[in-house]
């Protein structure tokens, strides 16, 4: 079975967006947003926040879709 992993994350607070991309595993997402940050920054439950050098705050989470369509049913 091929995941489907979603970054999902919030600028500065504002609502949660879905990445255009599309990754095929935790690990391909969460080198992803390492790179972006510049660090390592992805908890092991493959979440994350940081401040970007124009010192915009990034959360988010590398998630499966499943898992992501599945919490927006509760």
């Amino acid at each position: 079975m091929i995941l489907e992993i979603l970054l999902v994350f919030s600028v500065n607070g504002s609502p949660h967006q879905i990445s255009d991309r599309i990754f095929e595993s935790y690990e391909e997402c969460s080198e992803f947003v390492n790179t972006v940050a510049q660090g390592t920054i992805v908890n092991s439950d493959f979440s994350f926040q940081f401040l970007s050098v124009d010192q915009m705050l990034f959360e988010g989470q590398c998630i499966s879709e499943e898992k992501y369509w599945k919490s927006k049913e509760v």
